[in-house]
């Protein structure tokens, strides 16, 4: 008791040890985080603020750049519109004789000589034909379509400058300063004009501009560009409307600056413009956000290697401090450590038990289930039997006692369904497709969904008209949809709505290995509204007793069972489904057409019994270890007229037939003492070959009765059934092909081996 308090004493100070060194380890890490932090703070409020100064600088040597095209421009403007009042000087009250005379035309050339900027001078009459200029032309052109020569010809419209043209005479690109001349009477007598040229411009923005991805140009208001740096194609000779250049000019004329895309190009550029003189142009200049930014990068890299510098230091000294922290810690570290460890091997062990204990709980209820059923079909056989035999001989006009009788017999019939479904649970079942009507299946076992889905889900149907017939088991469908409707459910917590809906579908031509064979198919699905699954429980939620539920709550077997069906009806199970988005189900089952079309087995025909007092009626040994079962079969088999032989046993039907009995059939039970019914049946093949053998059972290993390749006959069954697998045995074998009596030849003279074709049962 002492050792144990004084434990419980040292508790709290390693506690508090633990915590200090906690809060002195979570300090350390900030000042760690802080010496990187920090300088990248730092770092990036100095590189926002040197960007932004870049950029200031970049525009206002953009607007320099502008202000030198302006003066520039004005220069060469004012020196057009002064040769052209020159040239209106000298032919002022001259006749277009005397204009005509080639001295004129030597003195336009000499004006024209000492000016780069100027390609022609020229001075045109009133009907648009060139009377004089400083280059050869010829007489027969004329310029009355000309931009410029119409502008004056409709109106006095001052110094007119007209868009970039390809001058005719000339064999150059240029552009037309003109100017109206008028007769002595007021009159339009003609233009003079000069044309400019835009290389002159191109030269000299190309020499005068920043080095740098760049663009200069000069241009009218309404968008015709004159000149341009680089060169531009004629389709890029006017700026479109909604250029944003175009939009600030008209804002503010007399200039401005701004950062935007006005380029199809769509670079960002830093522009500014400013209109020359009085004159309707505009000098514009941009150069690439990215070339003024180039510096900024270069300060960027120097900024970088300094808070790099500082930085390591900073984390250097942190880090320092930071290990002689871990190094205390480390043996606490790896104490928790080893107690996770042993901790997570707990939990595992215990899983792993928990998981084994589960399996053998699963495997001791399939078992049992599968014994129960078996028990319960020998039961169901006699009763059922009994209550036909019965219903036969009622005394016509007993409608009380008929209806009774009606009654005893459906509940044995719910009672067989009962057993087919526990027959599946234990894996004991073998299907019985045929063609089923999944709507009234489905509105069939409403009331049963309804029950199990409980008050708190919504259940409704979406059928559309003329869904054909499914080719599957009835008994099967009815137990996977009452599985799907119980998981959703269990999805859905109780609460929600719940979907059953059919439709059709056909599944074209595939590759090989496709999942469906071509043909139509019946698609019968539900949909819930419950939490969904993750992609890795949808892709393990079909695995045998693979469950989301707690223990107790779930098998881990209805997927899978649904599933098997599927596969096993040549058909597949589809599920849908995402996390809070609800789970959709759907089994694509094969049309009931076009099963029989690939050779499904076709139900068994109706066969006429024979008569009770007809001469040499068949003799059929029935063998069953079950009293009742044995009379009821017995009863239902001289009912119809047959003769029948009684066996309690395997042993005690040989020890019959070496008697001398003569057979023509033998109907054994499959779960016996001693001797299985297969074992019978393989004895009885060997022994007398001709022999036919039905076996009758309600429950048997599967793979046992595949190799045996004995006819089935499922339990329970009505006498219609049974004597429809009698007679198709009978007829299956040759005449004549019974037991003789007496003991039987290892190696008959003369006998036959008859192929018997299976008749399909409800259980295996």
């Amino acid at each position: 008791m002492m050792q144990f308090r004084g434990t419980s004493g040292v508790g709290p100070d390693r506690s508090r040890a633990a915590e200090g060194g906690t809060r002195s380890l979570r300090l350390h890490h900030l000042l760690v985080a802080a010496s990187v932090l920090m300088p990248a703070v730092l770092f990036a409020v100095a590189a926002l603020n040197n960007r932004m100064d870049v950029l200031r600088e970049g525009q206002a040597g953009v607007a320099r750049t502008v202000t030198v095209m302006d003066e520039h421009a004005r220069k060469v403007f004012e020196t057009g519109e002064l040769v052209l009042g020159r040239v209106d000087d000298r032919i002022r009250g001259m006749g277009w004789e005397e204009i005509a005379a080639p001295e004129t035309s030597a003195f336009l050339a000499r004006l024209k000589a000492p000016l780069e900027q100027v390609v022609s001078v020229w001075v045109t009459d009133a009907e648009g034909v060139v009377r004089a200029g400083s280059h050869g032309w010829n007489p027969e052109a004329s310029i009355a379509n000309r931009e410029f020569f119409q502008a004056q010809r409709e109106r006095d419209a001052g110094l007119f400058v007209s868009a970039a043209f390809w001058g005719r005479a000339t064999g150059a690109s240029s552009f037309a300063l003109s100017r109206r001349h008028v007769s002595a009477d007021g009159r339009f007598d003609g233009i003079v004009h000069i044309a400019l040229s835009p290389d002159y411009f191109t030269r000299y923005y190309e020499a005068s501009a920043p080095r740098g991805a760049h663009v200069a140009a000069l241009l009218r208001s309404d968008g015709a560009v004159l000149a341009r740096v680089p060169e531009h194609s004629e389709a890029a000779a006017r700026l479109p409307p909604d250029s944003r250049l175009l939009r600030q000019i008209a804002e503010r004329p007399e200039g401005g600056s701004f950062l935007g895309v006005t380029g199809k190009d769509g670079v960002e550029r830093a522009y500014a413009y400013r209109r020359v003189g009085n004159y309707p142009v505009f000098v514009a200049h941009g150069v690439d956000k990215s070339a003024l930014l180039r510096r900024w990068h270069d300060n960027l890299r120097l900024f970088g290697a300094v808070s790099g510098v500082a930085s390591f230091m900073l984390l250097l000294v942190s880090w320092l401090a930071l290990r002689g922290v871990q190094t205390e810690r480390a043996t606490m570290l790896r104490l928790r450590a080893a107690l996770a460890n042993l901790r997570q091997e707990t939990r595992q062990r215990e899983a792993a038990e928990q998981r084994v204990r589960q399996a053998q709980k699963m495997e001791a209820v399939g078992q049992l289930t599968g014994g129960i059923a078996h028990d319960f079909n020998n039961l169901l056989t006699a009763v059922l039997g009994s209550l036909h035999l019965l219903r036969k001989r009622l005394p016509a006009g007993d409608e009380r006692a008929a209806r009774l009788l009606e009654n005893a017999l459906q509940g044995a019939q719910r009672g067989a369904s009962l057993t087919q479904r526990l027959l599946a649970f234990s894996r004991g079942q073998a299907l019985r497709p045929q063609a089923v009507d999944v709507v009234a299946l489905v509105r069939g076992m409403s009331d049963l969904l309804r029950s199990s889905l409980g008050t708190g889900v919504r259940l409704e149907t979406l059928f559309p008209p003329g869904i054909g017939a499914a080719h599957v088991d009835a008994n099967q469908l009815e137990l996977a949809l009452l599985n799907l409707a119980v998981n959703a459910r269990d999805a859905m917590a109780g609460q929600g709505q719940l979907t059953v809906f059919a439709r059709e579908e056909r599944v074209a031509a595939s590759p090989a290995g496709g999942e469906l064979r071509p043909g139509a198919y019946v698609v019968l699905g539900v949909t819930d509204t419950g939490m969904g699954m993750d992609e890795g429980t949808l892709a393990r939620c079909v695995e045998p007793f693979f469950t989301t539920k707690g223990v107790g709550k779930g098998t881990g077997l209805g997927l899978s069972m649904v599933y098997g069906l599927a596969a096993q009806s040549n058909g597949r199970l589809v599920l849908r489904s995402r996390p809070g988005e609800g789970t959709t189900a759907e089994l694509w089952l094969p049309r009931a057409e076009e099963a029989a079309a690939r050779g499904a087995p076709a139900p068994v025909p109706e066969v006429a019994w024979p008569a009770q007092d007809t001469p040499g009626r068949r003799t059929v040994m029935v063998v069953d270890d079950d009293p009742l079962v044995l009379a009821s079969t017995a009863s239902m088999l001289e009912d119809v007229g047959y003769a029948v032989v009684e066996a309690a046993s395997g042993r005690q039907a040989l020890e019959i037939l070496r008697a001398g009995a003569k057979l023509d059939l033998v109907l054994t039970d499959q779960v016996m003492p001693g001797m299985t019914g297969v074992q019978l049946g393989m004895e009885l093949r060997r022994l007398w070959p001709g022999l036919p053998v039905l076996l009758g059972t309600g429950y048997a290993e599967r793979a046992e009765l595949s190799r045996s390749g004995l006819p089935l006959l499922g339990k329970p069954f009505a006498q219609a059934e049974l004597v429809q697998a009698v007679e198709a045995c009978l007829g299956a074998a040759a005449p004549g092909s019974g037991a003789a009596a007496g003991p039987p030849a290892s190696a008959p003279a003369g006998g036959t081996v008859v192929p018997f074709r299976p008749v399909e049962g409800r259980s295996a």
